[in-house]
């Protein structure tokens, strides 16, 4: 059984390695879930997802999510434990800029809604796309973009457009509430005061593996991230 999940708690200060890592839990559990599993040790969780079964504890404990010693965690629990904990146990609204290649198919990935999040809406500088709609999602120009973040009271923006005027959009969106980007864009960036930027580079990604191949890294068969 779970300790207290009590709401009004001062909150804690909480590494983003931490974070990374209960969304690692979290997808596990969820897998597990779905085979039917109802609870799971320590032990054999960390396994799973290649964490010592200490720093587990530790990372579940910081908030209070004990294990029961003869059955170990509740899995439906700890996931609806880990996802308030990490803000995804309500869907959030999300917004999308740049309907490309790239951008047509996030709005069509189906995990996002999955894991608590909904792109609302989607803005392109082009006008053969404004005002069409993609996978369920209509398009809206730039010059809207304060109004429809405003009116989705979105927070998060994922970037999949062309590098110009990247930064401007940013310092727009950030002006009216948005708080955080996942950005896929080959760009450097700067995050407004209060705002984060994740910066998704995939080239750079192949490039680390191509590397890895290079020097047999692989062959020990070893996760990296």
């Amino acid at each position: 059984m779970l300790a207290s999940d009590s709401n009004d708690k001062k909150p804690q200060r909480v590494s983003l390695h931490t974070v990374e890592r209960l969304s690692v839990y979290r997808r596990k559990l969820e897998e597990l879930s779905h085979e039917g599993v109802e609870f799971v040790h320590s032990h054999q969780l960390a396994a799973m997802v290649g964490v010592t079964p200490a720093q587990l504890r530790r990372d579940l404990a910081s908030f209070g999510s004990y294990g029961n010693i003869a059955r170990g965690y509740e899995v439906a629990k700890m996931i609806a434990t880990i996802s308030r904990i990490i803000g995804t146990d309500k869907i959030q609204n999300v917004g999308l800029v740049g309907v490309g290649d790239l951008g047509r198919a996030l709005l069509s990935y189906r995990g996002f809604e999955e894991r608590g999040f909904h792109i609302a809406a989607a803005f392109d500088v082009d006008p053969a796309k404004v005002g069409k709609v993609f996978a369920g999602r209509r398009c809206y120009g730039l010059e809207e973009l304060e109004r429809v973040i405003t009116e989705t009271e979105m927070r998060i923006l994922i970037l999949a457009s062309r590098p110009e005027g990247l930064q401007e959009i940013i310092d727009r969106a950030a002006a009216v509430g948005i708080r955080a980007f996942l950005n896929f864009v080959p760009k450097t960036t700067v995050a407004p005061p209060g705002c984060f930027v994740e910066r998704i580079d995939i080239s750079a990604k192949l490039e680390k593996l191509s590397f890895l191949v290079q020097r047999g890294e692989g062959e020990t068969g070893r996760s990296v991230a």
